[in-house]
């Protein structure tokens, strides 16, 4: 097809100089901003430093969104934690003001997304302009961080909520539509803590250009440039559809993967 690219990634294990896997996706352009991707959990003040830095250190402008949560207390504890760093402002994001929500997040060089339920982020913020808005802003090259449902929501194929947020439990698809920031993954957050290997590897099976990230709590990737590089204190497992063949990376390891035209 007339204009078509076809993007091979070849995910290159720098720590230890071995070839992963090599994907191929059709149709990927390499984004310019930033993706700081949570396992969820206590995480180490080096994560946000680094997401901070990234951001445009104490002249930054972080925009917390709260709706993964029906309420705003783990959003607040987000500002608060993010206050803590000394950005140059820190803001929460209206649930109900589209003028405000546009206003709020064209003026961010972080957008953040904490913990909840990614099925209720995206059905939160889908009839709004706030998913073209972070695409829009990504593109610009602004950060885009999120921790625990937040960093699920930037896969554009997102395992859904296994739960409502009052407990009970959900039996409809596995996967929903997220963000699509980081297409080529299936990302799944406090991976070994809730043993999530066994729901992954058949969401793998019906997707298998796809590759799963699992992220332990206290663990963060950051995507830039080609490359994402683990920081933190636990593991990023990374799983492939076939055979389930996996990796386990800790701190300081480099992934980096390559766009070539077709």
């Amino acid at each position: 097809m007339r204009g078509q690219r076809r993007t091979t990634f070849r995910y290159v294990l720098c720590s230890v100089g071995a070839v992963f896997a090599t994907l191929v996706q059709a149709g990927v352009t390499a984004p310019v901003g930033h993706l700081v991707l949570v396992g969820g959990g206590p995480t180490p003040s080096q994560v946000f430093e680094r997401t901070l830095a990234l951001s445009g250190g104490s002249r930054a402008i972080v925009d917390v969104l709260p709706q993964a949560y029906p309420n705003d207390t783990i959003a607040d504890a987000a500002v608060a934690m993010w206050r803590t760093f000394h950005p140059r402002e820190v803001v929460k994001v209206s649930r109900t003001d589209t003028s405000a929500m546009r206003e709020e997040l064209e003026r961010a060089t972080l957008i953040w997304m904490p913990g909840g339920f990614p099925g209720l982020l995206m059905q939160a913020i889908g009839e709004t302009p706030i998913p073209g808005i972070i695409r829009a802003r990504f593109a610009a090259g602004v950060t885009i961080g999120g921790a625990s449902a937040g960093a699920m929501a930037m896969s554009r194929t997102m395992i859904a909520d296994e739960a409502t947020p009052d407990g009970h439990r959900m039996d409809g698809p596995p996967t929903a539509e997220g963000l699509g920031l980081w297409p080529e993954a299936v990302v799944s957050a406090h991976f070994t803590e809730r043993r999530r290997l066994g729901p992954l590897l058949p969401i793998l099976e019906s997707h298998p250009a796809l590759i799963g990230v699992g992220l332990d709590e206290g663990t963060a990737v950051i995507v830039s440039n080609g490359e994402f590089e683990v920081l933190g204190r636990g593991s990023v497992v990374l799983v492939a559809a076939q055979n389930a063949r996996s990796r386990t990376l800790k701190a300081g390891a480099r992934v980096r993967y390559a766009a070539r035209p077709q």
